[in-house]
């Protein structure tokens, strides 16, 4: 069903007090200011004019925040999309760029969190964010060759070719200034699945610095979605991350029935929501038994992955699956929940939440976890604004901010059980007892929706052409606000699809959390953001001084055997 037509929604007071002072600032510079509906708006503004448009909105927008930064290559010139989130709205600046000359003034002076959204798109892109300090490739490898940009028009990222490279590789080695160690973390191992590459500073047993390197697992998942029609994207997309399933393939639902004018059933709406809840509980007790073990708390580990099995059947009960959930569709969702079934979950959640309730006690109160945990790792509420945290990361910080009660989506504007869980502290404790609250959080309001199913269908019919547009989404993923942004042509595939996940946006506070910390809590601070890639098991050690060479297993690490005699 269409939404019916009516007035235009009324703009959030973010987006009205937002076009009133970019007016101010940018004058006939913004050529044009376009709403979406009452919490998105689109300002088109002349090449060179996103500083002093950021720098104004920063003024009034002391929680200003880089969500995601899209590259677009429109055939005759290139265009950057800077998608900023002002409380519960987003306002997207849309900036041409020339293709010919395609530089820029980067933004992290401004917002330093930009840092890796900007190496992204000049990775993928080729644009030049002047001013940036570390413009480098973070994506592909660091001997593609040059003028490669696989988002370029011209370039047919999809045939295989052989390439002749230049030997640019060299082992990774630092100056010597003092008694400083350079610790290579990852990223090759037989038992990663997604190998990432951590390259540490180290002073003795403190970490001074950190360079964090991605790409290794990359799969060109944003070409990939442009070749294929919008119901096929659907289980592409659904497949960015496995614990996060039901998170992507909502948010991709949401955006194309942005784009469609859809209505979704309310029954449709808040089965969604179980759904997404459910999701929550698995990725949060996994991370939290992964956590455990970390700390060599093996046992909590196994409890924790215990009782995750609850989750994980009632998740099979609502999905007919236990992790790849294939439940949201364009439209709805794929299947329905009969009063008997409805009764049945609700069987199982008072003794999950009794559980969790006796773990967060544990965090609480156990001297392992505190001793690993209380006072390390820390992210202050100001670090966090500025350098774009997302989730229990960026709400451990002091920050109150949840797209489900700031940004709504689903029914959760609906529910009395739902409540945004922050914390001060900034630490490694206060993240994963966050978590724990969530997860608490999450079994009161799956109860409230069973119990409270309204009637109706479960889903409405989708064309299967997306009319031209383009519309911007967020949800709230357990690991943080997850992004995507789909612009259509009028074709039964999309144009562009850009998809900004949680890990991304985190890895520039975790680089702030790593510094200071001993070289043993670095897997404990790592696990504390929950990163979307496999945590690196072996790791090599290099002494500047003498030139000696050695290997370990975190397990070593943690230990002490790993530092050498």
């Amino acid at each position: 069903m269409r939404k019916a037509p009516g007035k235009q929604a009324v703009l959030t007071e973010e987006l009205a007090r937002a076009r009133e002072v970019l007016e101010e600032a940018l004058g006939e510079r913004m050529t044009s200011w376009s709403p979406a509906g009452a919490r998105r708006a689109w300002a088109d503004v002349e090449p060179g004019s996103h500083i002093r448009a950021v720098k104004a909105l920063k003024t009034c927008f002391s929680e200003l925040r880089l969500a995601a930064l899209t590259g677009m290559d429109l055939g005759d010139e290139l265009r950057l999309y800077y998608h900023l989130r002002m409380g519960g709205s987003i306002l997207t600046l849309r900036m041409p760029v020339d293709k010919g000359k395609p530089s820029v003034e980067s933004l992290t002076p401004l917002i330093p969190g930009a840092d890796l959204h900007e190496r992204e798109v000049f990775d993928m892109l080729g644009v030049f964010f002047e001013g940036h300090p570390d413009l480098r490739r973070l994506l592909l490898p660091d001997d593609a060759p040059e003028g490669f940009h696989p988002l370029r028009k011209e370039i047919e990222a999809r045939v295989l070719r052989a390439e002749r490279t230049s030997p640019i590789l060299m082992p990774v080695a630092t100056e010597e200034r003092g008694p400083v160690l350079t610790l290579v973390i990852g990223p090759q191992h037989p038992a990663l699945h997604e190998p990432e590459r951590f390259v540490f500073k180290v002073d003795g047993e403190v970490v001074v610095d950190v360079d964090i390197r991605i790409g290794y697992a990359h799969r060109g998942i944003e070409e990939a979605a442009e070749h294929r029609t919008y119901i096929r994207d659907l289980y592409l997309c659904e497949r960015v991350c496995g614990i996060c399933n039901v998170a992507h393939s909502l948010c991709y639902c949401l955006t194309v029935e942005d784009l469609l004018g859809l209505e979704v059933p309310r029954r449709a709406q808040f089965l969604r929501v179980v759904a997404a809840e459910l999701n929550r509980l698995h990725s949060h007790m996994l991370l939290l038994g992964v956590a455990a073990e970390e700390m060599g708390f093996r046992t909590l580990f196994m409890y924790i992955w215990r009782d995750r099995e609850v989750v994980m059947e009632l998740m099979e009960m609502l999905t007919g699956n236990r992790v790849m959930s294939s439940f949201n569709r364009i439209g709805g969702v794929s299947r329905d929940v009969k009063p008997e079934l409805a009764d049945k979950m609700r069987s199982r959640l008072p003794e999950l939440r009794r559980r969790l309730e006796h773990y967060e006690e544990v965090f609480e109160t156990d001297p392992t976890i505190l001793a690993r945990t209380e006072k390390i790792g820390l992210l202050s509420r100001e670090e966090a604004i500025s350098l774009c945290a997302a989730g229990p990361t960026l709400r451990a910080s002091g920050v109150e901010f949840d797209v489900r009660a700031e940004d709504p989506y689903a029914a959760y504007d609906e529910l009395s059980s739902f409540r945004t869980v922050a914390r001060r502290e900034g630490d490694n404790l206060a993240r994963y007892l966050a978590r724990l609250e969530e997860c608490l959080v999450s079994v009161d309001v799956i109860d409230e929706v069973l119990a409270e199913l309204p009637g109706g269908p479960i889903r409405v019919r989708a064309p299967r052409r997306v009319g031209p547009g383009e519309a911007v989404r967020t949800v709230e993923a357990p690991r943080g606000e997850l992004l995507y942004y789909i612009r259509a042509d009028g074709s039964d595939r999309p144009a562009r699809i850009k998809i900004r996940t949680p890990t991304f946006t985190n890895l520039a506070p975790l680089r702030k959390m790593l510094q200071g910390v001993y070289v043993a809590d670095i897997p404990v601070t790592l696990a504390s953001i929950d990163p979307c890639f496999s945590c690196t098991d072996r790791a090599v050690f290099l002494d500047v001084r003498t030139g000696r060479r050695w290997s370990c297993y975190l397990d070593d690490l943690l230990s002490g055997r790993g530092l050498g005699d």
